[in-house]
C-alpha cells in the first residue's frame, strides 16, 4: 500500500498539468471559425476554437459526430454536404465530463448549379441602323443575389434578378459578354452581338 502510495506522489509531482477535483465548471461554446453560407464544394469543414483537450460534439443535419481538439483547442471535422440548406451546431464537453451550451445553428447551403443568365432583348445578331439606333439595350435575367458583369463591367440586378444595361454601338459587330456569378461562386457566361451601320 506504502508502495502504490509513493508511486503515485512521484507521477503526480512529474505530471505539468494541474489536478482539478470536483470540477462543475462547464467549458464555454466553442467557437466556429468561418461563417460561409454557401458554397459550391461537395465537403465542408468545421472548425473552430475550444478548451485544450475537450471533446467537440457536433451535430450537423441531425447527425452527431465527435472530434477532440489539440493542445491549442483546435479543432475540425469534415463533412459531405447535401444539395440545398444544411445545418449545424456544436458543444464542448471537458475532461471533466462537464458540457458547454450549445452554439448558435449555423447553416450552409450547398448549390452547384451555375446561375442562369436569360437575356430578354435584343436578340441575339440584331442589326441597328442611324445615329438613331447608335445606342442598344440589354435586358434579362439572372439568379437573385448573382453578381453580373458585361464587358467586365459590373451590372445592378434587382432582388428579382432583372438587369438592364444600355451601351453605345460601334460600327459593325459589337459583341457583349454576360457573365453571372451566384452566392455560392458558381459561374455562366454568355454572348450576345450586334450589328451596327450608321
Amino acid at each position: 500500500m506504502f508502495a502504490k502510495f509513493a508511486t503515485f506522489m512521484s507521477n503526480l509531482g512529474k505530471s505539468d498539468k494541474p489536478i482539478i477535483l470536483n470540477d462543475t465548471t462547464p467549458p464555454a461554446p466553442p467557437q466556429i471559425s468561418g461563417e460561409n453560407e454557401y458554397t459550391n464544394q461537395k465537403s465542408f469543414e468545421v472548425s473552430g476554437n475550444t478548451e485544450a483537450g475537450a471533446i467537440v460534439i457536433i451535430t450537423f443535419n441531425s447527425d452527431k459526430e465527435e472530434v477532440i481538439s489539440d493542445n491549442a483547442g483546435f479543432f475540425s471535422l469534415k463533412f459531405n454536404l447535401k444539395d440545398g440548406e444544411n445545418s449545424f451546431s456544436a458543444q464542448a464537453r471537458d475532461q471533466a465530463g462537464n458540457l458547454s451550451q450549445t452554439t448558435k445553428v449555423y447553416t450552409i447551403t450547398f448549390d452547384n448549379t451555375p446561375p442562369e443568365i436569360v437575356i430578354e432583348s435584343p436578340a441575339d445578331g440584331s442589326e441597328y441602323f442611324g445615329s438613331k439606333q447608335a445606342q442598344a439595350t440589354i435586358k434579362g435575367h439572372s439568379e437573385t443575389g448573382s453578381s453580373l458583369t458585361i464587358n467586365d463591367r459590373f451590372i445592378s440586378v434587382s432582388d428579382d434578378g432583372a438587369f438592364s444595361y444600355t451601351a453605345s454601338l460601334s460600327e459593325g459587330l459589337n459583341t457583349f459578354n454576360i457573365k453571372a456569378i451566384d452566392k455560392a461562386g458558381n459561374e455562366k457566361e454568355k454572348t450576345l452581338t450586334l450589328k451596327f451601320s450608321p
